[in-house]
């Protein structure tokens, strides 16, 4: 299991293991809303308006487009530390896995009580689970209602980020070292994926996040209202984003990143070195080969959240 909170170790390089970064996760929530029904809508907006987050709260997300769902998507991780819940944002499924279906416990704990130490068992798959039950829960309170919807809105997300469903002992991408494009600066592989994708995509197009998520839905609505998004089984969505890091986020690169085999037990610092020594540069090829599924991917989150809450409201 990776840390719930891993910075990247190369000097002079930044990212975290936050599933999509602040544009990612806004975008997600977007799409999500312009597809809500008015009842759907109505009820998050009174929960979040009646239940906001503390005050003392210190968000790490700046640039945030004024919708209420944009807002509620990142706190998730805001909040992850204090919770004791980082295993909750992912779940670590090897990449020598072959299987593209079937149960995942083995790599995925329930959500229960917290351990003595305080933290929080559970994965993304259960820990979405568990807070969709708290959601549905009329006896719950405002406030458990409000958060768990917080929740659902981000681990939505997370999940539709392939390195939060994947790990080659490499904690999701994070103990890699490599450069994206001609930046002086070293990044890691799920810094790549959280956001430089996506900031790279937005510059060329010049686009806000809101733009940007009414761009995706002109691209990818009619397909997915045609053909559905299969918003029942999120262990479906996981074997997605772990057959896309197999195929994409890991397959794409040249030189490639070898797979850890079963039973490897490698480390942070020694995969990290590994790959710095492979002089790895992401540049157009692997952009050319990547955006196109990160934007199915984060449209496709959209509408499975939107389908969500709209059987849930």
């Amino acid at each position: 299991m990776r840390p719930a909170l891993l910075l990247l170790l190369a000097a002079g390089s930044a990212g975290t293991a936050f599933g999509w970064g602040c544009e990612g996760h806004q975008m997600v929530a977007l799409i999500a809303r312009e597809n809500l029904t008015k009842s759907a809508a109505a009820a998050v907006d009174k929960l979040l308006a009646d239940n906001p987050t503390s005050q003392s709260l210190n968000p790490y997300c700046k640039d945030v487009p004024p919708d209420p769902m944009a807002v509620a998507s990142t706190w998730a991780d805001d909040v992850r530390r204090n919770e004791k819940n980082g295993t909750w944002h992912y779940i670590d499924i090897p990449l020598w896995v072959k299987a593209t279906s079937g149960p995942i416990d083995k790599w995925c704990e329930p959500v229960t009580d917290p351990r003595p130490d305080g933290t929080r068992p559970g994965c993304v798959t259960s820990a979405l689970d568990y807070e969709l039950g708290v959601l549905r829960d009329a006896k719950q309170t405002g406030t458990a209602r409000t958060n768990a919807l917080r929740y659902v809105i981000h681990f939505v997300g997370d999940m539709h980020q392939p390195l939060h469903d994947s790990d080659n002992e490499d904690s999701g991408g994070n103990c890699t070292g490599m450069k994206f494009f001609d930046e002086p600066n070293s990044w890691n592989l799920h810094a790549v994926w959280d956001f430089k994708l996506i900031q790279r995509d937005l510059a060329a197009r010049k686009a806000t996040q809101q733009s940007y998520a009414k761009q995706l839905q002109d691209q990818y609505g009619a397909k997915f209202r045609k053909d559905g998004v299969d918003t029942k089984d999120p262990v479906k969505w996981a074997w997605e984003g772990h057959e896309l890091a197999v195929k994409v986020t890991y397959g794409a690169m040249k030189p490639a990143i070898a797979i850890e085999p079963e039973g490897a037990k490698v480390g942070c610092e020694v995969e990290k070195n590994k790959v710095t020594k492979q002089e790895i540069v992401l540049g157009q090829e692997y952009f050319d080969a990547s955006i196109g599924p990160v934007r199915e991917a984060l449209a496709k989150a959209g509408y499975r959240l939107a389908a969500l809450l709209n059987a849930t409201f």
